[in-house]
């Protein structure tokens, strides 16, 4: 079977299960859903951080979904923890601009590695979980149609017209065309979300200024963090995160721009 069609079988699959899931499980059920996901990729994120062994790799994994539970236990905290990943986007957004220079203060320390991978998925896992509990599935689907939108329309958009290099050491296939072709694509799938959903029909009119500005931030931090586990993928040498999907690659790769995308679809929208 060629790349091309694994990813078409994998995509005709996997879609329809998730979007199942979304509208169809309990929000309980749901969010250990999903923190099974964070599990697998942690252990992804484990190989992207140099840890060898299956023990020390399993240990990680084991360490950061027993911090998720005990963070998203303390009701209190949880601002708390969605502030700090929002300010370390903001971080992470100056290690993606002086790529290569820098690694060594974000990658060679140990401690620091292996925070990277608590801040990458807990917040994730928290903002999700809590859109789909307090918000609903229809929500939560539209930062799925968001983030996939600019994520495609980036993509197209770069094949097309894409001249001048986004990010050219971390990834080259990046264009600026292309993000902001990414974000005309999240703004139609807002549209698409107000015009046809009933949540977005209940979104008042002079409400829809505030979603909109929300939505162009999504579309440009959801390449963030993108370009995030693309730096990790660089210094070590990875292609792709692990096989979990055939023909897409691992877990990592399909989340990566969730990583950034959801603390700050959710700390926007509690805002609105």
């Amino acid at each position: 079977m060629t790349s091309a069609l694994q990813r078409v079988v994998t995509a005709m699959i996997a879609a329809p299960l998730f979007i199942w899931a979304v509208f169809s499980m309990p929000s309980d059920y749901f969010s250990y859903l999903l923190l099974f996901l964070v599990a697998l990729g942690s252990l992804e994120f484990s190989k992207l951080i140099k840890l060898r062994s299956p023990y020390s790799r399993i240990t990680y994994s084991v360490f950061i979904i027993t911090v998720a539970l005990f963070v998203n236990s303390l009701e209190s905290v949880v601002p708390f923890v969605l502030s700090l990943s929002l300010v370390w986007w903001v971080i992470n957004l100056y290690w993606v601009v002086s790529y290569p220079n820098k690694t060594s203060l974000w990658f060679d320390p140990f401690v620091v590695r292996v925070l990277s991978g608590l801040m990458l998925l807990i917040p994730m896992w928290i903002s999700l979980s809590y859109l789909h509990r307090v918000y609903g599935p229809e929500w939560f689907l539209l930062l799925m149609l968001i983030v996939w939108a600019a994520d495609s329309g980036a993509y197209f958009t770069g094949k097309s017209i894409g001249k001048h290099k986004l990010s050219p050491n971390v990834s080259p296939g990046k264009t600026i065309e292309g993000l902001l072709g990414g974000v005309v694509f999240s703004i139609a799938a807002l549209i698409l979300f107000v015009t046809l959903s009933e949540e977005g029909q209940k979104i008042d009119t002079p409400e829809y200024v505030g979603y909109f500005i929300l939505v162009i931030i999504i579309g440009l931090v959801s390449v963030l963090g993108d370009l995030y586990e693309s730096l990790f993928k660089r210094v070590s040498n990875i292609k792709d995160s692990g096989k979990f999907f055939p023909g897409h690659g691992g877990i990592l790769d399909r989340v990566d721009s969730l990583t950034a995308a959801s603390p700050f679809f959710l700390v926007g929208l509690n805002l609105l």
